[in-house]
């Protein structure tokens, strides 16, 4: 038996906000009174940038990986449509063959 598929509504994926890097760190207290910020004084240049990058690669590697998890259950919901079309157009055939039997 063929299945015609039909424009049954699918469930579309939410549009996600842009990725976008944590705001820099403010001073602490100690800062405003010469102590400086750990980050400044200690820290090679670009070990902040470093941070930051790493941070957002961990943030994409979630949205990555909720977003996997997303499709694979959209891909479930479509199937479970599809599934109902096809019985339903099954029912109408015996409907309509039961009918020519009368």
């Amino acid at each position: 038996m063929r299945v015609v598929r039909t424009s049954a509504p699918r469930v579309q994926a939410p549009l996600a906000a842009p990725v976008r890097p944590a705001a820099p760190r403010r001073p602490g207290p100690g800062a405003a009174r010469g102590a400086g910020d750990a980050i400044d004084q200690g820290a090679p240049p670009g070990a902040h940038e470093a941070e930051l990058q790493l941070a957002l690669a961990a943030q994409a590697a979630r949205f990555d990986a909720m977003m996997k998890v997303l499709a694979e259950q959209q891909r479930e919901i479509n199937a479970i449509i599809d599934l109902g079309m096809a019985q339903t157009k099954r029912d109408d055939a015996l409907m309509n063959q039961w009918i020519r039997l009368i």
